[in-house]
């Protein structure tokens, strides 16, 4: 087995334990990596140690799901006081209408919601309830965008994907991004069959692209026009802007999908929307929509949710935007200098670093020996426990991870 530049026994070790128990190592695809993903035993703030003692600054948090960092004071404390009282019950709670409150009072959009324990099973059940509501079945997103494993959208490109029927394909139409006269024509085409519109107000696994606003006011109006419903997806966008990415397009949402920053770091999802809408899983109704889960809106969740918004003011948003694109632009400065054929992608706290497949995973590899930690595929986000004294010293390590790699290609290219 490959090695790392730097000690890596314990991690090493640690994959071949895990193998032989989980196949490939690991029970979540998107961990993986060559030449073993390194076991982080532990975080602080900004920073993370990896079993055999290696520290990192966190670019990762979790795919964005640790907005704040790791171990908030405050946050650890919602959840052992909440631990205390009761981690679950089969029942109503008061931290459950606390959560719920708060969100709805930041994005406006949102009358009702229900919570779930992923971004994946709000965006199923969101689904769900635009088909109950519209009467129909099919659903269009855009190429490029991800919104969970769930089967019907795990993938813009379903036939890249083992294991998904033929005949789920046939309920999803796909679209250019950004592309107004691609989704005209589809909804032209198609208009009658559409339940829903879904869509990222940014692609995140997509690369980080910004939606435009003409497409969004396209994606609203043929909505309306079809009697179909326009779902986003801010599971990741809504630390963007404190009412959420679609008001800064400008973009009402009927149905609204949300994860990560809500839970503090915690198991969490929520759908929202229009009263009429959500209404449809009132049990006092007749044939209303059954959603159940063991695990939706529990307390540890809603406790640690709570602190996490609360900590999430619109100041601490504009401050980590405003760092996100100090480092965009430091990247991009970075691999112009040493010629690099890369660019990087940005909105606000969200960055995603572009360069061909070869030269993107040797990158990885050197900004880990550089103390960097991303994601393989060039992710990168901003937390709240990092400033400017910390993004200065970040891009001096990701420069000379850079130099090493141009030295490399040069030398590669000259044999």
């Amino acid at each position: 087995m490959q090695e790392y530049p730097f000690e890596s026994k314990h991690s090493r070790e640690l994959t071949q334990r895990l193998e032989r128990s989980m196949p490939g190592g690991n029970t979540r695809s998107s961990v993986f990596y060559k030449p073993f993903p390194l076991a982080i035993e532990r975080g602080d703030g900004y920073k993370i140690w990896d079993a055999d003692g290696n520290e990192f600054i966190d670019f990762l948090n979790n795919y964005a799901s640790l907005v704040h960092g790791h171990s908030h004071p405050a946050i650890l404390k919602a959840i052992s006081d909440q631990a205390a009282r009761g981690i679950i019950f089969s029942s109503p709670s008061a931290v459950q209408a606390e959560l719920a409150e708060r969100i709805c009072d930041r994005i406006k959009t949102i009358e009702k919601l229900r919570f779930t324990n992923s971004g994946t099973e709000a965006i199923m059940v969101a689904v769900r309830a635009a088909r109950a509501f519209t009467g129909r079945e099919h659903i269009v997103m855009a190429e490029g965008g991800y919104h969970g494993s769930w089967d019907q959208v795990c993938a813009s490109s379903m036939q890249s994907v083992s294991g998904i029927p033929e005949s789920i394909k046939e309920l999803v139409h796909f679209v250019k991004y950004n592309d107004s006269k691609s989704l005209e024509q589809i909804m032209e085409a198609h208009g009658k069959q559409i339940a829903a519109i879904v869509l990222e107000p940014v692609l995140g696994a997509g690369g980080i692209v910004t939606g435009s606003h003409e497409f969004f006011k396209t994606a609203r109006k043929l909505a309306d026009k079809h009697q179909a419903l326009l779902v986003l997806d801010e599971i990741i966008t809504a630390r963007l802007a404190l009412r959420g990415y679609q008001s800064v397009i400008g973009v009402k949402a009927d149905i609204t999908a949300l994860g990560k920053i809500i839970g503090g770091g915690l198991p969490v999802g929520a759908l929202g929307g229009r009263k009429d809408i959500m209404d449809l899983f009132d049990p006092t109704k007749p044939n209303f929509i059954s959603h159940s889960g063991t695990f939706n809106g529990n307390l540890l969740t809603m406790a640690a949710g709570c602190v996490s918004l609360d900590l999430l003011t619109e100041k601490e948003i504009t401050r980590i935007n405003s760092l996100g694109a100090k480092l965009q632009k430091n990247l991009s400065e970075v691999f112009a200098e040493h010629r690099l054929d890369g660019t990087v992608n940005g909105c606000g706290s969200l960055l995603q670093l572009n360069l061909p497949a070869s030269l993107l995973s040797k990158f990885h590899l050197m900004a880990l020996k550089e103390g960097i930690y991303f994601a393989p595929r060039g992710f990168m986000n901003i937390s709240t426990a990092m400033n400017e004294n910390l993004i200065d010293g970040a891009t001096q390590a990701l420069a000379r991870a850079a130099a090493q790699l141009s030295q490399e290609s040069r030398i590669s290219a000259l044999s």
